[in-house]
């Protein structure tokens, strides 16, 4: 009987020492701060590794993407401009004409003269020019370059035209190019002295 007494006393007391402990506010705010840091620091370090390790996994990847289109932009471009320099050097653009004037295409032909030589001569004129030419000399055989030299957006070019029925003599023509709209175009074309045919650039 004393027994359950004293337990029921002793039970009494810690009950009213538990509630004097929650009503001072220093005991309370101790407490809670100790719970909140417990709490934090049990979850808070794997979840900031979790989260670090996937930012650097996410900002790898991209940065590789990044670098591969970087890399294939910059491929592409000097692929274009390769292509692009070798259909828009002069010296192609004169085989080009004399090509179209071998095939007596004069209507390809004119199309690689100028916007100011075409001011100067209609592609009709241009057709009875060279139409008169090819009936008189024979058409244009062959036309390799004999000197080419570029400044800026101008150029010269010099060719050796040779006509068929003439196998002994070939005449100088000097192309003055200009490069416009990322194309060389002839400006104008200045008839030169005929020469002996080299052995080499005769005509069969």
């Amino acid at each position: 009987m004393n027994d359950s007494k004293h337990r029921a006393e002793l039970a009494q007391l810690v009950e009213q020492r538990r509630r004097e402990l929650s009503a001072r506010p220093d005991i309370s705010q101790t407490m809670r701060k100790l719970s909140q840091s417990s709490s934090r620091n049990s979850v808070a370090p794997h979840r900031e590794k979790r989260s670090t390790l996937r930012v650097l996994v996410v900002s790898g990847v991209a940065a590789a993407v990044l670098v591969a289109c970087v890399l294939g932009t910059v491929a592409v471009v000097w692929a274009n401009s390769v292509v692009q320099s070798s259909f828009s050097d002069p010296e192609n653009t004169v085989q080009q004409f004399y090509g179209a004037l071998h095939e007596t295409n004069y209507q390809e032909a004119y199309g690689y003269f100028s916007s100011n030589a075409k001011a100067h001569l209609s592609e009709a004129s241009f057709e009875d020019i060279y139409s008169s030419y090819d009936r008189v000399d024979g058409i244009v055989q062959n036309f390799p370059i004999q000197s080419s030299v570029i400044r800026g957006n101008t150029a010269q070019i010099v060719a050796l035209v040779t006509r068929r029925g003439d196998d002994d003599t070939g005449q100088l023509q000097t192309l003055h190019m200009v490069y416009t709209n990322n194309s060389w175009y002839i400006d104008s074309i200045v008839i030169g002295d005929t020469v002996p045919l080299p052995t080499a650039t005769a005509s069969s």
